[in-house]
């Protein structure tokens, strides 16, 4: 028999804040435009576990019924989400925190098509971006 030594890599974990923002999308700009409590609100960052946005005049532990379109590109099904969000602390900065209350699994993995969706739209822009740059560099 053939045996082979393989190396053995160690792999560092990841820090907490990596793992969190892993499955999170940060919007640029204004946000996801939401109404809670009869409130507009611009949502800041959306993962499948929730959402945060900025306070105004909430409490912690209010809670709305929220829906969202989603426009996720390349996705045939319907992209409504709809669930509970409870606020589940407001730092002293002023955004809420939310969390997303009885939710089925099928709309989980709709905010987590959403925020892949997100994500990579944002990396090819980015490298796009980044081509661009290299070559205005480059003709200078």
């Amino acid at each position: 028999m053939f045996w082979r030594k393989i190396k053995q890599t160690t792999k560092e974990p990841m820090e907490k804040k990596d793992q969190r923002d892993a499955f999170r999308y940060i919007f640029k700009g204004d946000g996801l435009p939401m109404d809670f409590k009869q409130k507009p609100v611009k949502v800041l960052n959306i993962s499948a576990g929730g959402m945060a946005f900025k306070d105004d005049g909430f409490t912690q532990y209010d809670v709305d019924q929220i829906t969202l379109f989603l426009d996720i590109p390349n996705y045939m099904g319907d992209t409504k989400f709809s669930a509970k969000l409870r606020i589940l602390n407001i730092t002293g900065n002023g955004i809420c925190n939310c969390i997303f209350e009885n939710c089925v699994i099928e709309e989980y993995e709709l905010i987590h098509k959403y925020v892949l969706e997100l994500q990579k739209n944002e990396i090819k822009t980015n490298s796009e971006n980044q081509m661009k740059n290299q070559h205005k560099n480059r003709m200078r």
